[in-house]
């Protein structure tokens, strides 16, 4: 499993927190980085994949017709 090495640069706050975070977890501070920045890649791409999936759909005319569009709101109510 070969690593590489990135710098990153902090505002003083967000690097407290993150020391914070890492000594009430007992974990090093490039520990709890390394964690949070794999999940964030994780979360985006999920996203970017959510959005290229909806895309696609879109460009074969696959919506929601009239009937689910209705059946939705009446399951989960209109929020005004």
């Amino acid at each position: 499993n070969m690593m590489s090495a990135l710098n990153v640069v902090l505002p003083p706050e967000d690097r407290a927190l993150l020391h914070r975070l890492a000594e009430s977890a007992q974990r090093s501070d490039e520990e709890i980085a390394t964690v949070a920045l794999r999940e964030y890649l994780r979360f985006e791409a999920e996203q970017i994949r959510k959005i290229q999936d909806g895309i696609q759909a879109a460009d074969k005319g696959d919506f929601a017709s009239d009937d689910e569009v209705t059946a939705f709101f009446a399951e989960h109510g209109e929020s005004r």
